[in-house]
């Protein structure tokens, strides 16, 4: 989850909430400058394997498990960063 949130907070237009992650759940929102908003950005993500949770007009929840690895973080990573500009 640690690797996660670094690797989104480092994306353009991606703010991680105070505290995060929360044990294996990592908190976000878009910032406003962004045109997407939550329900867009997850349907975009969905097409490319990337689930998240919506929990707010521009916020979403990810949450990690044991069998998602390193690879599977760096995956979902770059996904989200397509699917920001895309």
């Amino acid at each position: 989850a640690r690797a996660l949130a670094a690797g989104l907070a480092a994306l353009p237009g991606v703010r991680l909430e105070p505290g995060t992650p929360h044990t294996n759940m990592v908190y976000l929102s878009l910032e406003d400058s962004l045109p997407l908003d939550a329900a867009a950005l997850a349907a975009r993500l969905r097409e490319r394997g990337v689930l998240v949770g919506v929990v707010g007009a521009r916020r979403f929840r990810m949450v990690t498990h044991y069998w998602v690895d390193d690879a599977a973080v760096e995956q979902a990573i770059a996904r989200f960063a397509a699917a920001l500009t895309s």
